[in-house]
């Protein structure tokens, strides 16, 4: 999915952002892979790849009622979790129905609380844009939804999950049982 980001230089390297080529203003690269010229590594921003097999994964404790928001309000919370104004929200609804894409997310009192987004391809889900409104924080609704969403993913015939990990998530993905297969480097613009 970060591939999908498409530089609009917002300054935040979470954002203004592509894997592999692209002309924003951060690449991210897999662990051994070469930048082209003109790229500087920032160590400070890499990001974990971390992965799970969810056979034998304790996935009990999900959120049961767990709901499809659209990709409208999925990118609405993610701008606001994350600060963004409105950068991501218009990424998201131009991707709508894109194949193995599906949503998630938890209401408290009618409103979207929690939300994020998995790919699936082949046996694998990869979660993504996993956030929470400012003022729903510290319920352990992300550890909740995630647990909801692989547990489906589980049923539907997944047998692994992977996501890269900010450092606001590292912690609560590696207490879902995620451990660390890779690395996902930083190269900006020098």
């Amino acid at each position: 999915m970060l591939a999908l980001l498409d530089g609009r230089g917002t300054g935040n390297p979470w954002v203004d952002a592509t894997v592999g080529e692209g002309d924003a203003h951060t690449l991210w690269l897999a662990d051994e892979a070469l930048p082209p010229p003109g790229r500087v590594e920032d160590p400070s921003i890499a990001m974990p790849v971390l992965g799970l097999e969810l056979d034998g994964a304790a996935l009990d404790g999900g959120e049961r009622d767990a709901q499809a928001p659209t990709l409208d309000v999925v990118g609405a919370i993610n701008d606001r979790a994350y600060d963004q104004g409105e950068v991501l929200r218009p990424l998201f609804v131009a991707i709508d129905g894109a194949p193995g894409l599906a949503t998630h997310g938890i209401r408290i009192d009618g409103v979207w609380a929690c939300v994020l987004v998995t790919l699936r391809v082949e046996d694998d889900v990869a979660v993504h844009y996993v956030a929470t409104d400012a003022g729903f924080r510290r319920r352990g609704l992300a550890s909740r939804l995630i647990r909801a969403a692989l547990s489906d993913a589980r049923a539907e015939g997944a047998a692994t999950a992977t996501l890269q990990a900010s450092p606001d998530g590292l912690s609560v993905y590696e207490r879902l049982g995620f451990r660390r297969v890779g690395m996902l480097r930083a190269f900006q613009r020098a």
